[in-house]
């Protein structure tokens, strides 16, 4: 068992310091590879393989999107402040707030956890016809939650909440374009909206990335909280990622410290919670879950809790030690260079993954994510992408 949680450990550090690798993707390679690799590993071992690496990969995740600004599906809206925190100096601060945050969101969601498993399995489950009802009064706050430039005059808040329904929209029928051709689409799609506006402004502006302060911050507790429970809740619904748990829990704020204790916060919540779902009603809400029934491993609930503890103390020191790493390391690299290699690396990346498509759909996703900094209009309006077409998706079924 220990060299599961080893390799779990191994493989989070690998999905989650690496731009384009889910923790869905090992997963799933971990299933389609099970004959083989139970050469070595039993079920249950390949099973925690699969819960240690979900966990993992939900606290180093928030790193390449802070200090290299290419985000993932879980931490896409978490671009544009962290990457600020970084030019403030702040970097290795918003790197333990986002590791704290997720820690104090797993213990806050281990009695959330037993309570699903008490209180699932006697409540008549209707959740899929709701789900569209829940996406729209998400988007709906989104949208308005817009506020309008001082001294603008009353209808400045009314042009910006449309402009940001502008970019929900485009945002959103090109993420239905994009899922209707191709399941593989969410790199360039996230890396256009949200990445490559950081990069190109990065690229052209002459701002330089100071030393790091080294210093530790205790995050704001309301934030995990919330950001804990908006992850309990996506938890509950079929075809929400943890994605717009991040939206959910971070669409009232504007302090960039605070919002990323709460999407680190929703983010770890949803991954544990969503076992708990698999446990009491036996519904799986994402990949890592499917490839963990699919695997069949049985292991004592008191055992599986303990592994996720140690997988979640884990997440928190190598967080903060890769953190540690790469504020020493890119306050020494010319930001002009960095953005352009970066830039560089993501264009070949999803060539290599998505091909001309992929290509295709990064250019519009860069044009819309420009856009939204044009308009000055909040990023988290991307994730229209996610948002519309599962909407739709619902509505159509």
């Amino acid at each position: 068992m220990l060299n599961a949680i080893i390799l779990g450990i191994l493989m989070g550090i690998v999905s989650g310091l690496t731009p384009g690798i889910h923790t869905n993707t090992l997963s799933a390679f971990i299933l389609s590879y099970s004959a083989i690799l139970s050469k070595y590993f039993s079920v249950e071992d390949l099973a925690v393989v699969v819960f240690v690496n979900a966990i993992v990969h939900t606290f180093l995740d928030i790193l390449p999107s802070m200090f290299l600004g290419v985000p993932d599906e879980d931490t896409a809206i978490a671009v544009l402040p962290t990457h600020e925190l970084v030019l403030d100096g702040k970097g290795i601060i918003a790197t333990s707030i986002s590791a704290y945050s997720s820690l104090l969101s797993f213990l806050i969601s281990l009695p959330i956890f037993l309570i699903f498993l008490l209180v699932l399995p006697n409540m008549e489950f209707g959740l899929s016809a709701t789900t569209p009802f829940l996406l729209f009064a998400v988007s709906i706050a989104m949208i308005l939650g817009e506020k309008g430039e001082m001294f603008e005059g009353s209808l400045s808040a009314w042009r910006k909440r449309a402009l940001a329904g502008l970019i929900f929209l485009l945002s959103g029928l090109l993420g239905f374009y994009s899922f209707g051709r191709d399941d593989t689409i969410l790199l360039p799609l996230l890396t256009g909206l949200f990445s490559s506006p950081t990069l190109l402004i990065s690229a052209f502006s002459k701002s330089n990335v100071p030393m790091q302060e080294i210093s530790l911050e205790i995050p704001n507790h309301r934030d995990v909280l919330s950001g804990s429970l908006a992850g309990a809740l996506v938890s509950l619904f079929p075809g929400i990622s943890s994605g717009i748990a991040t939206v959910i829990a971070s669409n009232h704020l504007r302090d960039k410290k605070r919002i990323v204790s709460a999407i680190s916060s929703a983010n770890t919540a949803n991954a544990l919670l969503c076992f708990a779902v698999l446990f009491s009603i036996h519904r799986v809400r994402s990949g890592a879950v499917d490839a963990f029934m699919k695997l069949g491993g049985n292991i004592d609930l008191a055992a599986f809790l303990l592994i996720g503890l140690i997988s979640a103390l884990a997440g928190t020191l190598l967080t903060i030690a890769f953190g540690l790493l790469a504020g020493r390391i890119v306050p020494k690299i010319d930001p002009l260079k960095l953005s352009v290699l970066v830039f560089a690396m993501l264009i070949a990346f999803i060539y290599v993954m998505t091909g001309a498509f992929g290509l295709f759909v990064f250019s519009l996703a860069t044009i819309i994510g420009l856009l939204a900094v044009i308009f000055k209009v909040r990023r988290i309006n991307c994730m229209g992408c996610l948002i519309l077409p599962t909407i739709l998706l619902y509505l159509w079924v």
